[in-house]
């Protein structure tokens, strides 16, 4: 028993757009079409992709038989002698080539891949420092066209890093699309073990990776319940880097030894995420101020800058792929994947982040939002990849009871309804880690404390009024 011609096309047509691609275009997408142009597939090369992918089979014990059939001693002995390397060989892979081919220009269609356009996001941006680019050429502020031009330049480190990813996405797109093809569907039963999979493959793809992950464990409308439980786990999985490192980077961005700056600072850091950890330090102002100094993974711009480069290639891939063979589905993963990008670019100025936090306490404050505060801001020791703020002692809302929650809730929605709807400037990261529970309230009655203010929400004043709008005809 063989996978159907469709079930080998599928795969085949992912050894083709997983290939590695040498002829990077301007904005770093192939100058030719996969079959049509410029690429041979050969036998030796279907044996190749084969190997691999019946490797993979044979480590995750991926059932692939489609078709029920009688079997004996002998026969069940020589049913599992066949690799899944011959089964390719022997499901008639040239006229699986038609399908593959139809596949291929699908997902890739001769387009060049651009960076996300800053045009249509709603994300925050600083307008100062537009134009602005650090030592690698990178921008300060997020920029479409600086960003592709460096994609240009780092043509080879891009390659290899698309082939570090394509190492884990061909086996478990393979696994994905072989079962919608064997069911019809993917099945409830098959998610967890799926999600699993994701799950390990975006930590060891590293803090981009986890950081996406991160960011859909919090969409219901796009993923399964099973799925989102899974990805949940990424919030702790970020290992931290080295204390000594951030040492020297503390002291390299502000210019002087630590003793300088703080009197002590915690041995390990007390949070770690997939852009930075942070620190309880107290300050060196003769009151020993205690303050949160957040500090930037050594050259996380240059490695978010690449990984942004395989999300959005993979992106196209996938949306080609869901929109070929699963059409039910409405998600549009590109546009998902390109304001997610940009947000995440931002988050990378912790300059940006202080101005950021500053503005939502003012907000909070004008507007007299009770129960709610935001960390003050020392100026004089951020930086663009250190940020250092008021401690907090507090609990994450996620840690809560239920009565907890409950409890502050009412606050809470007092506090983004001002932000969204007065304002038009909105924290738009508020998953329950962003969200802390004072241990004790404070003089000014405030239990509740919002943090981590590096990715804001700019909402238009017409964009609000339909929103009002909206809120409305619903409650009506």
């Amino acid at each position: 028993m063989r996978f159907s011609h469709n079930a080998v096309a599928i795969v085949y047509a992912l050894s083709l757009l997983v290939l590695p691609d040498n002829n990077i275009g301007v904005c770093g997408f192939s100058t030719h079409s996969g079959l049509h142009r410029g690429r041979h597939i050969t036998a030796g090369t279907t044996s190749s992709i084969a190997s691999t992918l019946d490797n993979k089979q044979q480590e995750d014990n991926v059932e692939t038989e489609t078709s029920p059939t009688i079997t004996t001693p002998e026969t069940e002995s020589k049913k599992n002698d066949i690799s899944f390397t011959d089964r390719v060989a022997n499901s008639g892979i040239a006229s699986a080539a038609a399908i593959a081919t139809a596949a291929v220009n699908a997902a890739v269609a001769m387009k060049t891949l651009e960076a996300p356009d800053v045009a249509k996001s709603y994300i925050s941006l600083e307008k100062d420092a537009a134009g602005v680019l650090d030592e690698d050429g990178l921008p300060l502020v997020y920029d479409k066209e600086a960003i592709e031009k460096y994609w240009k330049k780092e043509r080879g480190a891009l390659n290899a890093r698309w082939n570090v990813f394509v190492g884990k996405a061909v086996p478990f797109f393979t696994k994905l699309i072989t079962l919608f093809i064997r069911d019809g569907k993917i099945t409830e039963g098959e998610i967890p073990e799926l999600s699993r999979r994701a799950r390990i493959d975006l930590q060891d793809l590293g803090p981009t990776f986890i950081k996406a992950g991160q960011m859909m464990s919090v969409r219901p409308d796009v993923l399964p319940q099973a799925t989102l439980e899974e990805l949940v786990k990424l919030q702790d999985s970020v290992v931290a880097f080295d204390t000594k490192v951030a040492v020297a980077q503390i002291e390299a961005e502000l210019g002087g030894p630590l003793g300088q700056f703080f009197t002590s600072i915690s041995e390990e850091p007390v949070a770690a995420a997939s852009l930075a950890q942070v620190y309880m330090a107290t300050l060196n102002d003769g009151k020993d101020t205690r303050v949160a100094v957040k500090v930037q993974r050594p050259d996380v711009l240059s490695t978010v800058s690449k990984d942004l480069y395989v999300l959005r290639r993979a992106a196209d891939v996938f949306q080609g792929l869901v929109e070929r063979f699963a059409p039910q589905q409405r998600t549009n993963y590109v546009a998902l994947l390109n304001e997610w990008s940009i947000g995440f670019y931002t988050e990378l100025d912790f300059q940006n982040e202080a101005r950021n936090q500053h503005r939502l306490r003012d907000i909070l404050l004008k507007n007299d939002v009770k129960g709610v505060t935001v960390p003050l801001v020392y100026d004089d020791l951020c930086t663009r990849r250190i940020l250092v703020s008021e401690w907090i002692d507090g609990i994450k809302l996620g840690d809560c009871t239920t009565e907890e929650i409950a409890r502050v809730t009412p606050i809470c929605q007092e506090a983004f309804l001002t932000q969204l709807f007065e304002e038009g400037f909105m924290h738009a990261d508020p998953h329950p880690g962003n969200i802390l529970r004072l241990n004790e309230p404070t003089p000014e009655g405030y239990e509740v404390a919002l943090i981590d203010c590096g990715l804001m929400a700019s909402i238009d004043s017409g964009d609000r009024d339909n929103m009002i709008s909206a809120v409305i005809h619903l409650a009506n």
